[in-house]
């Protein structure tokens, strides 16, 4: 049983509510949207049965307090070998729910008069796109009924299958839905005088496209292909014309004077993002671009005066075009580009974790920009980032992220004693100062005018500069679930930032194989070697002492339990009802040693442990390790181990 969580904050990013419920058998939450009344809608898949697969759409109806849930309940057919996803909603002015997203259900419910009724199978239970306006209804379950329903899609060339993918969705004030997504359809359903009318994927490769219907669902207004660019978000400016933003490996249209006129060299794992405007009938470009280098697509939004804004996560930050006077802190970036894309008018790079899951312009002309999770290999996925700031470069005193020193990704949560690093503006002198000792002999809490206070203690600083502090958490938060930051300096005071409290969150600053050495691809670690892992966040400390204490002999241990876990690949086929970690192993160590390092501040956690003697006999590379602290366990590092002969 999977469940999804709903977080509200108010204007000061303090969580005013959380709610939680049941979304069944892998239920996936992939879209939400606010309607007229404020009620919260969550849509996305969810598993029929205990297995996997075949799934269904998930919409749920929570209230505008974000605390009680309204109805649920599924979208699709019976068939139960297809399945059926929905992957975007939007609102008319009226309070009209739309969906899109893809099926394979042979029996997925289209209204009459649809513009395409019946699933295009050759072979069958290929996805196909579909596009459904719901009304209210005085029933139950469902509390709607279907508008409309209309599939969206094209037969393959040859033998080959062809699914249609409808990514994003956007509808205008007469309740005209415009969608983007990508098609193997040689066929795909465009008009005439469109764009791009001839498909240019070839016959393993896909084609992006841009299709508006028509109020009824039972035609086109127009629809066009967009070269072999795979668009997943979408907003409509004041006078009907469309911005796309997506991902693609292949070159795809680009304008003259683009900001990034060349496609960068990409990988299975490096894409482009590109940004595409269309004009109001489908018939050109405005213009088109790529930007930056991405992990994942861009985000998008669009503000009153036409700015085209985007957050995305980079693989590669040193190509990108930014604007005058940017913050370069990161690998992630909250960028507006200009009505006609001719220019980048602002732009930062922030830490990872921090943005490029997506943003909203608020209607103050602020920003609230939401940072993705962080996941690793065989790790749990951690809580995301969540900031609203000006829609330019901050002045005076201003924090824009708080990362763990050894994570570099952004994060709302801390935990006693960890070493943190705090991004911004304005926080410290302009020329680096590094740590102090204080008359007490313990790490000082003032460098260069630059104090941080957790709840009104303040905390050891380890390094301050002007857009990074480097700080250790005060123990004294222990037993709190929430506590304010606040960063002080001669040049004034910051924004009051909410953090959670973990009672611990590991993370891993560095393997040292047993001769003191990085571990690396290049040195690695050999089998029964003791290696040394570093480790901040680890929580409480047995005895307890004054935040900034330099340990002695004995040095104190963390209070909770600590376990490594070693992870190697494993070859296993699973095709329904597959475990999360499937095609991982583990071979779980106990430390000999865990504790402080004597000469080193307190928070420091060193752990020795010896590499299992079968690890590399378990499973081929690559490996990984990672430290467990009590219920809590690190991010996965890479961890490299010599061939045995």
């Amino acid at each position: 049983m999977t469940t999804i969580t709903v977080v509200k904050v108010d204007s000061s990013g303090n969580a005013i509510s959380l709610f939680t419920f049941p979304a069944g058998n892998d239920g996936q939450a992939a879209a939400a949207a606010v309607d007229p009344l404020g009620n919260l809608w969550i849509a996305g898949s969810i598993a029929v049965s205990s297995q996997s697969y075949p799934t269904l759409g998930l919409i749920a109806k929570l209230d505008s307090t974000g605390t009680h849930l309204l109805s649920s309940g599924t979208f699709g057919g019976l068939d139960p070998i297809g399945a059926t996803a929905i992957s975007a909603i939007a609102f008319d002015p009226a309070g009209n729910p739309y969906l899109a997203g893809s099926t394979s259900q042979t029996d997925f419910p289209v209204t009459p008069g649809a513009f395409i009724s019946a699933l295009i199978t050759a072979p069958a239970y290929v996805p196909n796109g579909f596009v459904a306006k719901l009304t209210p209804a005085s029933q139950s379950t469902p509390p709607y009924t279907l508008a409309y329903s209309t599939l969206l899609g094209g037969q393959p060339s040859g033998t080959l299958a062809a699914p249609t993918f409808i990514l994003a969705l956007a509808v205008d004030s007469n309740g005209v839905a415009t969608v983007a997504g990508y098609t193997y359809a040689s066929d795909f359903p465009v008009t005439p005088g469109a764009f791009q009318t001839q498909f240019q994927g070839g016959a393993n490769d896909s084609d992006g496209f841009i299709t508006r219907l028509n109020a009824q669902g039972t035609g086109l207004i127009w629809s066009t292909l967009l070269g072999e660019g795979a668009p997943d978000a979408i907003a409509l400016d004041s006078s009907g014309n469309v911005v796309v933003a997506g991902t693609t490996y292949d070159p795809i249209p680009i304008t003259p004077g683009a900001i990034q006129p060349q496609l960068a060299q990409t990988t299975f794992n490096l894409v482009d993002g590109f940004v595409t405007k269309l004009n109001s009938t489908g018939a050109s470009l405005l213009f088109s671009t790529y930007y930056g280098i991405v992990n994942a697509a861009p985000r998008l939004r669009l503000d009153a005066q036409g700015g085209v804004w985007i957050t995305e996560s980079l693989a590669d930050p040193s190509g990108l075009v930014l604007g005058p006077n940017s913050i370069v802190l990161g690998d992630a970036v909250i960028a507006e580009l200009a009505p006609d894309g001719s220019s980048v008018l602002f732009a930062e790079l922030v830490p990872n974790g921090m943005a490029g899951q997506d943003l909203a312009v608020n209607p103050d002309g602020s920003l609230t920009v939401i940072g993705p999770p962080q996941a690793a290999f065989n790790a749990k996925i951690g809580t995301g980032f969540v900031l609203r700031q000006p829609r330019a470069a901050p002045t005076g005193v201003s924090i824009l992220g708080v990362a763990d020193s050894a994570a570099n990704a952004a994060n709302d949560v801390v935990a006693p004693g960890e070493f943190i690093s705090i991004y911004g503006n304005g926080l410290g002198p302009a020329v680096g100062v590094g740590m102090q000792i204080d008359s007490n002999g313990r790490v000082a809490s003032s460098l260069g005018g630059t104090q941080v206070s957790f709840g009104g203690v303040l905390a050891p600083l380890f390094y301050a500069a002007e857009n990074q502090i480097n700080v250790l958490v005060p123990y004294e938060v222990a037993g709190s679930t929430q506590v304010n930051m606040t960063i002080s300096t001669g040049a004034g005071s910051s924004q009051t930032l909410p953090l959670q409290v973990a009672a611990a969150q590991p993370n891993i600053m560095a393997v040292l194989n047993s001769d003191g050495s990085v571990n690396s691809s290049s040195n690695p670690a050999s089998t029964g070697d003791t290696v040394t892992i570093l480790v901040s966040g680890a929580g409480a400390l047995n005895p307890n002492l004054p935040d900034g204490t330099i340990a002695a002999s004995p040095a104190p241990a963390p209070a909770a339990r600590i376990q490594v876990d070693f992870f190697f690949t494993l070859f296993a086929f699973c095709l329904v009802d597959c475990p999360p970690n499937i095609g991982i192993g583990t071979l779980t160590a106990t430390p000999a040693y865990a504790g402080g390092i004597p000469g080193a501040v307190i928070d420091i956690l060193r752990v020795d442990v010896p590499v299992p003697a079968n690890l590399y006999m378990a499973g081929p590379p690559p490996f990984g390790v990672a430290v467990g602290v009590g219920n809590s366990t690190s991010p996965t590092l890479q961890f490299y181990l010599a061939a045995q002969n």
